[in-house]
């Protein structure tokens, strides 16, 4: 199995298969401590490990009559680590029920497919602007853009907060296909950053717009995100940033 960018993983990121996954079983293959705390290793995971300006998923893992916490969950060294308060050893080898916080999954679904809309938006509107980076926790969403030219008194909010609920309206759906490096190419052709030929790499499409290199979690239909609101914008010479919330 491999992570987004195509390396060996010893997880398989089973959330990738459904956002709407709740619950799933999994084997718990090892156990550890590191700087964080004590965590468990699962041959499968539905839990979302923090990274690409999102949060991790929170929930339990039940393993024979043992409930065992899951506070927070990140990718360390191609492991998904899932953090506990104690040392769970004596479960290894065991089939596990996994079950992570369906309203904050679909809440950080949402903000996260948010900022993609935006970024397709803004980057439609204002072909001379690319995004470079984005937030997408709860209270503290935004996506930075960078400008290739240093004339942005253009820039209008409102025009973009109009053109959000057109094409929220419109009921578009998410995508997600893996394709190689060289395929990644020719689907997002003005990415910042090169990938070998021979990975592979997850996208996200909405709609019929351009794909992105993404592996978060996605709504599967826009109208989910009724009421996306962008709360205010900065601008700092050829920098933009926007924030959002929903």
């Amino acid at each position: 199995m491999t992570n987004k960018y195509g390396d060996e993983m010893a997880t398989k990121l089973s959330y990738y298969e459904d956002t709407y996954r709740f619950e799933d079983r999994a084997i718990i293959n090892a156990t550890g401590i590191d700087e964080i705390g004590h965590f468990i290793l699962l041959d499968q995971t539905i839990f979302y490990p923090q990274g690409g300006g999102q949060p991790s998923d929170t929930g339990t893992v039940k393993a024979n009559d043992i409930l065992i916490p899951i506070h927070f969950v990140k990718s360390i060294d191609d492991e998904v680590r899932h953090y506990t308060e104690k040392d769970y050893s004596n479960c290894v080898g065991v089939e596990a029920l996994c079950s992570i916080n369906p309203e904050a999954r679909i809440k950080h679904a949402k903000l996260h497919t948010s900022g993609h809309l935006i970024s397709t938006v803004v980057e439609k509107l204002y072909p001379q602007l690319q995004a470079i980076k984005g937030h997408h926790f709860p209270d503290q969403c935004y996506v930075e853009f960078s400008s290739c030219s240093d004339y942005l008194d253009d820039f209008s909010l409102q025009l973009v907060q109009n053109e959000l609920e057109k094409i929220i309206q419109q009921d578009c759906t998410t995508s997600n296909i893996e394709v190689s490096g060289a395929q990644l190419k020719e689907l997002c052709p003005n990415l910042p950053y090169s990938i070998p030929s021979n990975k592979q790499m997850r996208v996200t499409r909405i709609g019929d717009f351009p794909y992105t290199p993404c592996g978060g979690t996605h709504v599967k239909s826009l109208k989910e995100l009724e009421g996306l609101e962008i709360t205010k914008h900065k601008i700092k010479g050829k920098s933009l940033k926007i924030s959002y919330r929903i």
